[in-house]
């Protein structure tokens, strides 16, 4: 791991994302922000080093409403849209080039000690687009450049180059 290496890639990877000036994503954007304290924590916590990843995770928490667990693997070049509401669980693998929009959750179907396979973390592949509310739990699979639409609850391993949505609604608007 390349610490420097990874958050010049998710600062490249904003910059495709939004077309703003590297210098304005790295001061002003929460995402980057929480992945910059990702990273660092998570070196601490590959460093052993008690309790300020931690603290950290802590202050991403309460300044963005962003929660991602210091214990989580997370290559670069990895965007995130808005954030508030995103959830990244401890085992939770996220290859290269993965947008997450706000409200995700990834994690784990159960709680306490893992007790069956299906009891794992997700792992999401390159090129993944994970939409806003969609929550991807257990030991799952999302391959390559694979959409999740909005509000998903995606539980089973999904083929790369997919795309998952719920049904679209039919609904009537009357005009008056």
């Amino acid at each position: 791991m390349n610490l420097f290496r990874e958050i010049n890639e998710d600062l490249k990877a904003g910059k495709r994302f939004s077309l703003v000036n590297k210098a304005v994503i790295f001061f002003f954007n929460r995402g980057f922000h929480a992945l910059l304290f990702y990273r660092l924590s998570n070196l601490f916590y590959k460093y052993k080093i008690p309790v300020l990843p931690a603290i950290l995770t802590r202050i991403v928490q309460i300044l963005y409403g962003i929660d991602i667990d210091y214990k989580a693997k997370i290559n670069g070049g990895i965007v995130i849209v808005h954030g508030v509401g995103l959830v990244i669980g401890s085992g939770v693998e996220i290859k290269s080039n993965v947008i997450l929009f706000h409200g995700v959750t990834l994690g784990r179907r159960g709680v306490g000690p893992i007790i069956s396979p299906s009891d794992g973390y997700p792992v999401i592949e390159e090129g993944c687009i994970i939409c806003t509310g969609a929550i991807l739990l257990g030991n799952i699979n999302i391959g390559n450049y694979t959409t999740i639409g909005a509000n998903c609850l995606i539980i089973n391993n999904i083929p790369a180059n997919s795309v998952c949505k719920l049904p679209h609604d039919n609904f009537v608007i009357n005009n008056k």
